[in-house]
């Protein structure tokens, strides 16, 4: 379990009394889990925080001016994580080895795709190649995008498609039910007419005559 980074606990770092005022910051191997402090120091430009138990890169958002981030140690697991760095244009410099996302046999290249600005990652220097091989990966990505949201609705339209069949097939056999009921009634009555005398037959005419009407109507 790891601890909050405070406002006290900067402070007796820094020296420096206002959080916005700070530009250079230092924790290394603090124990710290929680960075969401961060957005109270918009103005940081090198943000050191390597061997703590950082799991996201959420609240790194907030320094837009952040030009180098140590993040060597933490348990930054997921990629994805990268698109809340892809905001700070002048971030240069990124250190995330040692993080179980680094462990990506691509892991350079996803990089460098999210960041197109950084100039070094981890120990190394970024070459022209990679930045080639980032653009491939880019629009590897696109396609890839794309291809889903093709399945997508393909499968949306798969989906309606057999919703309408299940309705259309619904109502058939609703109308098929009602037929079938109207021609078990018709059977009973003609069945019952053939006991009925001369004037019972007539206040069955005249009820059948009436119930035609209403139908014209």
């Amino acid at each position: 379990m790891g601890k909050p980074l405070t406002e006290e606990l900067i402070i007796q770092k820094t020296k420096c009394s206002s959080l916005s005022q700070i530009k250079n910051l230092n924790l290394w191997g603090s124990d710290i889990d929680d960075i969401s402090i961060l957005k109270q120091i918009p103005n940081a430009e090198v943000l050191s925080l390597s061997v703590n138990k950082i799991n996201s890169l959420k609240d790194f958002q907030n320094c837009k001016n952040l030009q180098e981030l140590y993040l060597r140690k933490n348990n930054i697991s997921d990629l994805k994580e990268l698109k809340y760095l892809s905001g700070l244009q002048n971030l240069k410099v990124l250190w995330l080895q040692d993080n179980p996302c680094a462990e990506n046999p691509d892991y350079r290249k996803i990089v460098i795709s999210y960041l197109p600005n950084l100039s070094k990652l981890d120990n190394s220097q970024i070459t022209p190649q990679e930045k080639q091989e980032s653009q491939s990966l880019n629009k590897n990505f696109s396609q890839a995008y794309q291809n889903d949201n093709e399945k997508q609705k393909s499968v949306l339209n798969e989906m309606q498609e057999n919703q309408s069949q299940l309705i259309d097939n619904e109502m058939a056999n609703d109308s098929q039910q009602f037929e079938k009921k109207n021609q078990n009634i018709v059977c009973a009555i003609l069945s019952l007419i053939k006991d009925l005398d001369i004037n019972s037959l007539e206040i069955v005419r005249r009820d059948v005559l009436k119930k035609m009407e209403k139908f014209k109507n």
